[in-house]
């Protein structure tokens, strides 16, 4: 239907301009009645103001009837618009008595204490100090860097004492098992240099040449040519005996956890601790000491290090599988990270100068976004009008007052026909 298109103002207009006509054909039919000219007057004046709300409406928007003169207010006066409701959204939304009036509403420290302490973010945030360790030490230049860690070995060493070194060398052996495997290869290794012939051979010597010193008068020669004669002294079984029980020793001293190795080990540890007490072998481990920390290629074993560090890191994506090919750096960093986190969190929580500190940090930085977002929040508005053509900008602020733009022109009619109606009788009184 057509009326379907008509708002309730057109209809409205439509109305006076009908009862207008309705009202005119009566003063023609009926020039003497007071009646029909009364009804006439009131019916001119309702639609005059109709129509003059309707003209002044409709030229905010547009120009109408094609009239030129100070209409489509709204399109020639877009800049001053824009530029209106840019300072209406940063001062009346964005107003720094409201930022900071809802900042101060808020309870930051307790909101980020409770975060902090959830496991996804302790996991994100574990995650990300290896990604930045990762990149950390791609970034590092291997050389320098192999420099001046070596040159704090070198330092650390230096300063260390050259017994303590020893005892904590000692420890991490026996602790580590190390001792034991140390042991058992120089067992294996005195095994197969005594199965040779020849330190049979050399043990009867030693036994031939211990006779000969022993056995030196004449009666003691005459005994042993007779001990010789009858085969009762055989230097070489007593020799392959001898090879036999050496063997059978080294061999128990090879044995992990054997009675003879503990003792020997026990021993061991017992005199080296008794010669770190002496002032000379302390001397002598210093400068040992000091001669290897000399010698010792610290840079070229650091710059190695770190090349197949970088060399891991860099044929992998990503932190999670860089570390997954260094498993002993990872547990170890994540220990650290975890530990420090920890302690950030039990800082947080105890000290009441650093929450303050940290409450007050959270607070200016919340007010300084919240008022850069003022002017972000400007262009973004700004941005955003200008791209819209004349039209759609109409539509805009029409769809937002429409209900109240078509009330004021059906007040036109409305107001009109009662002020025609004062008039007409105001007249007629005079």
């Amino acid at each position: 239907m057509i009326w379907s298109g008509w708002n309730k103002a057109d209809k409205t207009l439509l109305f006076a301009a009908a009862v207008f006509l309705l009202s005119l054909c009566l003063h023609l039919s009926y020039p003497d009645r007071v009646v029909a000219d009364g009804f006439l007057f009131i019916s001119e004046a309702a639609l005059v103001g109709g129509i003059a709300d309707w003209f002044a409406v409709t030229a905010l928007f547009r120009k109408p009837l094609g009239f030129p003169y100070h209409t489509a207010i709204l399109p020639n006066r877009r800049k001053e618009f824009v530029q209106a409701s840019v300072t209406m959204v940063q001062k009346e939304f964005f107003s720094r008595r409201k930022i900071f009036r809802h900042l101060g509403r808020l309870h930051l420290m307790p909101m980020l204490m409770e975060w902090l302490d959830q496991r996804e973010t302790r996991e994100q945030m574990l995650r990300r100090l290896l990604h930045y360790t990762r990149d950390l030490l791609l970034q590092q230049d291997r050389g320098r860097q192999a420099k001046f860690l070596s040159e704090q070995l070198r330092h650390a060493l230096r300063e260390t004492p050259a017994t303590s070194m020893l005892q904590a060398c000692g420890a991490w052996m026996k602790a580590s098992g190390r001792d034991k495997d140390i042991l058992e290869r120089l067992a294996a290794a005195a095994h197969t240099y005594a199965e040779r012939p020849e330190i049979r051979k050399s043990l009867q010597s030693m036994l031939e040449a211990y006779e000969e010193e022993k056995v030196k008068s004449p009666m003691a020669m005459l005994m042993a040519g007779f001990a010789q004669a009858l085969d009762l002294v055989n230097f070489e079984e007593a020799a392959a005996l001898m090879q036999q029980q050496l063997l059978a020793m080294i061999d128990a001293l090879g044995t992990r956890d054997s009675e003879l190795q503990a003792e020997i080990l026990q021993l061991f540890y017992e005199k080296t601790e008794e010669l770190g007490k002496s002032q000379e072998f302390q001397r002598l481990a210093g400068d040992l000491r000091d001669a290897l920390v000399e010698e010792l290629p610290l840079e070229e074993a650091v710059s190695r290090a770190l090349e197949h560090v970088q060399a891991d890191f860099l044929g992998t994506k990503g932190a999670e599988k860089a570390m997954e090919n260094l498993p002993v750096v990872r547990s170890r960093l994540l220990e650290v990270f975890a530990s420090e986190y920890y302690r950030a969190l039990r800082l947080l929580q105890e000290d009441e100068t650093l929450r303050k500190s940290v409450e007050h940090f959270l607070y200016d930085l919340l007010a300084r976004s919240a008022l850069h977002a003022q002017s972000l929040v400007g262009v973004v508005v700004t941005n955003v009008l200008d791209r819209l053509t004349d039209e759609q900008l109409n539509h805009l602020v029409y769809d937002k007052v429409e209900p109240d733009l078509l009330w004021i022109r059906m007040n036109g009619s409305i107001v009109g026909s009662a002020i025609g109606f004062v008039l007409f009788l105001c007249l007629q009184m005079v």
